[in-house]
């Protein structure tokens, strides 16, 4: 027997979920925005679009890991770690075209977002990588040497998007100048 769905139970599930907290990507142009609003870059919630794998080669006698796991790939020790899609992060440091994303606690965990070569204003902040080799980004994080995996070299950062609407308005009427009579 099947199961129907009234339309109006698979409208308020439409509504419900279109309504839930909406983000956008962290762009230049936002970026004037806000920093023009007077809002501190280091105050902003950010999200990782999509998921990212830092993979690294452990060193022969390396057994300690701090973060991440241990996998053996070909006969090799790899350290992995996985960032998923939406987990939250926080700037940790401001430059002119990039900022310093951090998305667990440690001085030199973070990663750099940042304008793309050629892009414009409008197009989102992406991961940064110290050189890019065959389709890998190398970044340093936690002081050691990892690599971008493919599926995450063009990740970009997000904010919620209510933020942008958030604006304080001081209003207040001129009483007007007469001219003294000395």
């Amino acid at each position: 027997m099947k199961k129907v769905i009234p339309a109006f139970a698979v409208f308020l599930l439409v509504i419900g979920t279109s309504c839930g907290t909406s983000k956008t990507y962290f762009t230049t142009e936002i970026r004037n925005k806000v920093e023009n609003n007077g809002v501190s870059l280091t105050k902003i919630q950010y999200f990782i679009d999509r998921d990212v794998e830092l993979r690294r080669e452990m060193l022969q006698g390396e057994a300690k890991v701090t973060s991440g796991k241990v996998k053996i790939v070909d006969g090799k020790h790899v350290n992995i770690i996985t960032l998923k899609r939406n987990t939250p992060g926080i700037c940790t440091g401001t430059f002119p075209d990039k900022l310093l994303i951090s998305f667990e606690m440690g001085d030199k965990k973070y990663l750099t977002f940042g304008k793309s070569r050629n892009a414009g204003v409008s197009d989102p902040y992406v991961i940064l990588a110290n050189q890019w080799e065959n389709d890998l980004g190398e970044v340093f994080y936690d002081g050691k040497r990892y690599y971008i995996q493919p599926n995450g070299t063009s990740a970009g950062i997000l904010i919620k998007a209510k933020l942008l609407n958030k604006s304080d308005v001081e209003k207040r009427e001129m009483k007007g100048r007469t001219v003294s009579s000395k």
